[in-house]
């Protein structure tokens, strides 16, 4: 049997999420593929060939529309990612299904998928090269009338930081898609257990999201190897079972309050005060795309140029706040984002 290190992540399931419109029309069937297994600066990934195949051919029997991308640059996944959120978006009620293999990597908590242009020289490389999870999914849970799977095949680069995804539940909201991340150890051959098993959970006369989650798990879990759970909103029973147990009841009157501290004098810090986009200057240009590239969003030069990058990280950052996507600052929005690091 394959030896993989497993992550499952599980989040709202069920398409009931979908509303009172998904009882009365068959939600469309919308998937995309990313197989990211030539990259420029790391070993290649042999594996995310055949498993992105076996997902593919699997969610086409299922009657999804595929949407099949290979070995994504920065901008090329970010496109990617639009595509499939405004094929969904067009199309309600929607199941969807958001499918990646490649490397991924943590830093500082947060979690990222690796373009196949990546430099990893440092540990916060991954912050302006990396693709936030966070930011992938959340562009799919805010498309109304729509529920459905991320799965994420990883791999983990050498030397890049410690972790496996281990922090991503705890900062992913609840919502209609569920999440399953499988960290694979890079040393196996042929398709990896996430591909295999979603073949055969698909293989199914009548499936959702909840089976389909469910199989997953059970299945993953049978590999030779430690399966780490982490529970997340929308999975109270598993949380239920891994909380430790109330300590006994205090016999004895609990100890006073400790006094409250003497109150602080000190100034809050100034807030930074932004002007709409085209009043901007070159410094104020510079500081938004440093903050755009601090929180993950942007991998270009900071050069006080707004180009096509700039606009793409502007627009994840505005799907961040739920703000039209407009790709342009407003002085409000430009505020709030300079003082976001503060």
């Amino acid at each position: 049997m394959r030896r993989v290190r497993l992550t499952i992540i599980l989040l709202g399931l069920g398409f009931t999420c979908c509303g009172a419109s998904a009882a009365r029309s068959e939600p469309s069937r919308i998937a995309l593929v990313v197989a990211n297994g030539q990259y420029a600066n790391f070993s290649a990934v042999s594996r995310c060939a055949p498993a992105a195949a076996i997902v593919r051919d699997s969610l086409r029997a299922k009657g999804f529309d595929v949407i099949e991308r290979n070995n994504l640059g920065r901008g090329e996944f970010d496109t990617a990612i639009g595509l499939l959120a405004r094929r969904v978006a067009a199309a309600p009620p929607a199941a969807a299904v958001l499918y990646y293999c490649g490397y991924a990597a943590d830093f500082n908590t947060r979690s990222f998928l690796l373009p196949v242009s990546a430099v990893l020289a440092r540990d916060n490389d991954l912050l302006s090269q990396g693709i936030l999870v966070k930011s992938v999914i959340e562009s799919l849970r805010r498309t109304p009338d729509s529920a459905g799977l991320v799965l994420l095949d990883v791999f983990q680069p050498p030397n890049a930081p410690s972790g496996r995804m281990g922090q991503l539940a705890g900062h992913l909201p609840a919502s209609s898609y569920a999440v399953i991340a499988a960290g694979n150890e890079p040393n196996g051959e042929g398709a990896t257990a996430l591909a295999l098993g979603l073949r055969d959970e698909l293989s199914a006369a009548d499936v959702g999201v909840d089976s389909v989650t469910n199989g997953l798990r059970r299945r993953l879990a049978k590999e030779p190897v430690t399966t780490q759970v982490i529970a997340a909103t929308g999975d109270a029973a598993l949380a239920a079972e891994k909380r430790p147990a109330p300590p006994p009841a205090a016999s004895i009157a609990p100890p006073p309050p400790a006094p409250l501290p003497p109150p602080s004098f000190k100034t809050a810090p100034q807030q930074h005060v932004m002007v709409d986009e085209d009043q901007m200057s070159d410094s104020d240009r510079r500081q938004v795309q440093t903050v755009l590239a601090n929180i993950g969003y942007y991998s270009g030069r900071i050069d006080g140029t707004f180009g096509p990058e700039t606009r793409a990280a502007i627009r994840r950052y505005q799907f961040e706040i739920k703000a039209e996507l407009t790709g342009r600052l407003t002085a409000e929005q430009a505020t709030r984002l300079v003082n976001s690091m503060r």
